[in-house]
Order: C-alpha cells, then sequence, then structure tokens
C-alpha cells in the first residue's frame, strides 16, 4: 500500500472512531478496535491522534472502565470528511448563488463558519479544490429542457477523479447523439443552475474541451494521476461573471 493509500485509510478509520465514540456514552478500547479491523495498539495510537486534533476522548482505568466524548461535546456538532465538506459549502455557494433575501446573511456566515472549521493542512486542500469550482448563471431555457439529472454512479466516480486529480475514461454522448470515448483530465468543474459540466483537458485531442455530465454515460478512474494546468484558458472558457467558490 502507498503512503497516499495508508493515510487515506487512516483518515476514514479516523472519522469512524469519531462517529463510533459520539453514538455511545461509553465504549472499551477492545470493541472499538474488532469493529475497526485494527489491533488495539493501533487504536489507541488512533485515539491519541484524535485527542491532538482537539477531540476530547476520555478514559477510566481499572475494572468496568470505559473509553467516552467528553459529555455533550458531540451535541451540535457534526464530524465531516473532506469531500463531504467541500459538498456541504458547494451546497451552501449554490445556495447562495440562487439567491434568497431571508436565508443570503445566514449562508454566508455559515459558509465561512464551515470553511474555518478546520484544520489547516484540511482547510488548504479543500481551498485548492473550491479553486477548481466555478460557479455561473442559470442555464437556458434551451440546455433545460434537454437536460436530465446524471447518473449517481457517474457523479461519484467523476468527483474521485476530480479530487484526486487522476484521469479518467469517459463515454461521452454530445448533443447530437454520438457517441465517444474520451481520456481527460479534470481540470475543472462549471456549474450552471441545474446543469453541471467539465471542463477538462482532452488528451487524444490535446485542448480544452467542455462535457456536459449528465450526458456522461460512464466514466473510470484510471490511475494515471495528472498537474493542475494554468487556470486562464480554462477560466476563458466560461462566462465572464462565473466565479470559484
Amino acid at each position: 500500500m502507498s503512503d497516499d493509500q495508508t493515510r487515506e485509510s487512516r483518515v476514514l478509520r479516523l472519522d469512524k472512531l469519531k462517529a463510533l465514540l459520539a453514538e455511545r456514552a461509553c465504549t472499551t478500547a477492545a470493541d472499538l478496535a474488532g469493529e475497526l479491523g485494527v489491533s488495539t495498539r493501533t487504536l489507541h495510537r488512533d485515539l491519541a491522534l484524535l485527542r491532538e486534533m482537539g477531540v476530547p476522548v476520555e478514559g477510566d482505568r481499572g475494572t468496568g472502565g470505559g473509553l467516552r466524548l467528553e459529555p455533550g461535546w458531540s451535541l451540535g456538532r457534526v464530524h465531516l470528511n473532506e469531500s463531504e465538506a467541500l459538498g456541504l459549502l458547494l451546497s451552501l455557494t449554490i445556495a447562495e448563488k440562487v439567491g434568497s433575501p431571508l436565508l443570503l446573511d445566514d449562508l454566508r456566515s455559515i459558509t465561512r463558519k464551515v470553511a474555518a472549521a478546520f484544520a489547516p493542512a484540511q482547510a488548504r486542500r479543500i481551498l485548492a479544490l473550491r479553486q477548481r469550482i466555478l460557479i455561473g448563471q442559470a442555464a437556458s431555457v434551451q440546455v433545460v429542457a434537454g437536460y436530465t439529472a446524471p447518473r449517481s454512479t457517474v457523479t461519484k466516480a467523476l468527483l474521485d477523479a476530480f479530487a484526486r486529480c487522476r484521469t479518467a475514461l469517459m463515454r461521452y454522448e454530445d448533443r447530437y447523439g454520438v457517441v465517444t470515448e474520451r481520456e481527460i483530465e479534470l481540470q475543472f468543474l462549471y456549474y450552471n443552475l441545474p446543469v453541471w459540466y467539465v471542463l477538462g483537458w482532452d488528451l487524444l485531442r490535446r485542448d480544452i474541451r467542455s462535457f456536459r455530465i449528465d450526458r456522461v454515460q460512464d466514466i473510470q478512474m484510471l490511475s494515471t494521476e495528472f498537474r493542475l494546468r494554468a487556470p486562464a484558458p480554462f477560466l476563458e472558457a466560461g462566462e465572464e461573471t462565473a466565479r470559484t467558490m
């Protein structure tokens, strides 16, 4: 397992460990280790990491002792991984873009608080992703008339490839019904309410291409990583009024 895969596995395990602690009044290290499929030694290392991150894990020694979160700590708190945090911030940004005089001030405040709630390293990764998501104007009536919701299997694989900077093999149907296979770098996502696009680098055509996500029939994330290209040509492909998250 590579270093990146090891780190990702640990992050997911820590998220699950926090969730297990949050849903129980008290538990034991042996029970937690069994559910996570790790040794008690690894479990105690994970608990130490949580404490370093500011999660108040309490423990009692001796017979009848156990592990728990500080009483009341999880009340009103939601623990999000980076993918979930990005999804929440994206939803808030879209809600702000749609506009509501009743909610706008609250949305801006919530967005700032969510963005500020993460450790510096996490915040930097989330910011890097937000800067690759463009929010434009509402789609035209003609575009909306031909729009259908994209497949959930497509959106999940597409977002994974986007977040991990992996090339993707995509089967795509254009507006004329012609289906082609494309190998692309997913450099930017672009939103024209309610339609999502990919602004990608087409490796066969060696040029920027846009793809409507609802027209993607299938997509497979490949193992090849790509480097982010200069943003200006991609930004020029969108509307002048488009902005990043």
